[in-house]
């Protein structure tokens, strides 16, 4: 799958945790959560969410991290845009 998200994208991201499968989300990276990862619902393992990458052979995910805890999404990302 081609990736939804280039380098220099913005996004605007619509607080809620009502997400599902295929969604695009914001969540504090788990290995540092003062970094915000933008990826793709892939699913869920009953515990948290999986996500993935759209690219992923470059995709740092959770095939890395795991499942991130459903409270810790902070939205959905309703559209992205080109800065400039």
């Amino acid at each position: 799958m081609a990736p939804a998200l280039r380098d220099g994208d913005w996004v605007v991201v619509r607080r809620t945790r009502r997400v599902r499968p295929g969604d695009v989300i914001a969540a504090p990276d788990p290995r540092d959560p003062r970094r915000i990862l933008v990826k793709r619902i892939a699913g869920t393992d009953g515990t948290g969410w999986l996500l993935a990458g759209d690219n992923p052979q470059q995709s740092t995910d959770s095939r890395a991290f795991g499942a991130v805890p459903r409270e810790s999404v902070l939205g959905r990302v309703l559209f992205r845009y080109r800065r400039g």
